[in-house]
């Protein structure tokens, strides 16, 4: 028979209250479930809210490394096309997507300039990313560079150096522009929650909110962290930062390891009245074996069975929300726990005899989600070097399963004349 030690599960310390010099375990945290309720710090810092506009429009785009990546630019370049970029307010992202997302942002005043057009989406965010990606390996940058992390460097560090390289041009978090507000999630470890990083704050619901303000915290530094797989990267830890309710600084992985979506950020009652835009670009479940080392082959069958749990739970709440609106019809006042919107995952079918407007779509642009005999929701979740023919198949899939999405439920937001729509080149 064997024993296991518990530490005794200490209370949180109230908003502003020293902390607790005592030991505590990350298991211990009242976050993650031992016994106690989640509560949050109570502190009063929020994020500053983006600047009101008709018609707002939320983006949540998931892990699932660069096959996330490309198929997010696809889906931005959708909303470059239909004219909903202009109004994106909130844009929530995750590993793979939160390149993406950080691409977007530091583009975003230079799309302004240009107003939003779909050749200015490929000029400054689409063909740079493609470029780089099909021309060089992050993975093997990264591993020519292990000779950095001799010393206080981790590899998380190295992987934020490269992105600053490849994408993000040392581009600090206060600098981001303010009219969208742009969420990269990671997964804090010794809370057990969503971290989140912002334009002006950094932080969770349980540590509360710190500010960015003065502090040099680079966008690469929340990207990192997003994209920080567990056993390739080790944790981010945030020891020089002051948060309100930490008893110990906070750790953190890949955002995906908490939710894989980025839809939990945006997806309160209080976004309802956002135009919610999602693409689920993360792994699938997969019959077969997972390796032949028995214990290790079962634990990533169940962490494989745990993350479609919860992609799935968030999921089906999200559709459940889009049938409430349905119900209130396409212009009436949304009751609350409704929401309009898409959401779609590499693997979404959209049958051709569907809805007039997604018999159009398919018409004038016929479905190709597999490239070079493989569907594109198997491609590898990788961070290493793609086919450019791979790359833009990717790109394309994510614009075309927004396209069809909004044919077959908001089909009011394409235009009526779909051969004024340039499709981005495929593989």
């Amino acid at each position: 028979m064997t024993t296991s030690r518990q530490a005794p599960v200490p209370s949180a310390p109230p908003a502003g209250s020293a902390p607790d010099a005592g030991p505590q375990w990350a298991v211990d945290s009242p976050a993650a479930g031992t016994g106690l309720a989640a509560r949050p710090c109570g502190d009063a810092l929020r994020p500053a809210e983006p600047p009101a506009t008709a018609h707002p429009v939320a983006l949540a785009l998931s892990g699932g490394g660069f096959r996330a990546t490309l198929a997010a630019l696809g889906f931005v370049r959708l909303l470059a096309d239909t004219g909903l970029l202009s109004r994106l307010r909130y844009s929530s992202s995750v590993s793979g997507g939160s390149i993406a997302n950080g691409c977007l942002a530091t583009a975003w005043p230079a799309l302004r300039r240009e107003n939003f057009t779909t050749g200015a989406v490929d000029e400054l965010v689409v063909a740079p990313v493609v470029d780089r990606v099909s021309s060089r390996s992050l993975k093997r940058a990264l591993l020519r560079g292990l000779w950095r992390t001799i010393g206080p460097s981790t590899r998380t560090d190295l992987l934020a150096g490269r992105l600053d390289e490849w994408f993000l041009r040392e581009t600090e978090l206060e600098n981001l522009d303010p009219e969208v507000r742009w969420i990269i999630n990671a997964a804090n470890q010794t809370t057990g929650v969503r971290f989140t990083f912002e334009r002006d704050v950094y932080g969770d619901y349980t540590i509360g909110l710190a500010p960015t303000a003065g502090t040099g915290l680079r966008l690469s530094r929340a990207v990192s962290a997003s994209a920080a797989v567990p056993g390739a990267f080790p944790p981010v830890v945030l020891d020089k930062a002051a948060f309100p309710c930490a008893t110990h600084p906070p750790a953190l992985l890949d955002g995906g390891t908490y939710d894989n979506t980025g839809l939990e950020a945006i997806d309160s009652d209080r976004y309802r009245h956002t135009f919610l835009c999602a693409l689920n670009a993360g792994g699938l479940l997969r019959p077969g074996v997972y390796g032949r080392v028995p214990v290790v082959r079962d634990l990533a069958r169940a962490n494989s069975l745990l993350y479609r749990q919860s992609t799935g739970l968030r999921t089906h709440a999200v559709v459940e929300r889009f049938e409430r609106a349905r119900a209130a019809g396409p212009d009436g006042e949304l009751p609350r726990g409704a929401r309009r919107g898409i959401l779609v995952q590499l693997s979404t079918a959209f049958p051709p005899d569907g809805s007039d407007a997604l018999r159009r779509w398919h018409a004038a642009f016929p479905e190709r989600p597999v490239h070079d005999g493989r569907h594109l929701a198997l491609v590898p979740t990788v961070f290493d070097r793609l086919d450019p023919g791979l790359c833009r198949a990717l790109v394309h899939r994510g614009w075309w399963l927004g396209g069809a999405a909004l044919a077959l439920h908001h089909p009011g937001l394409l235009p009526d004349d779909l051969t004024l729509m340039l499709p981005p080149p495929q593989g």
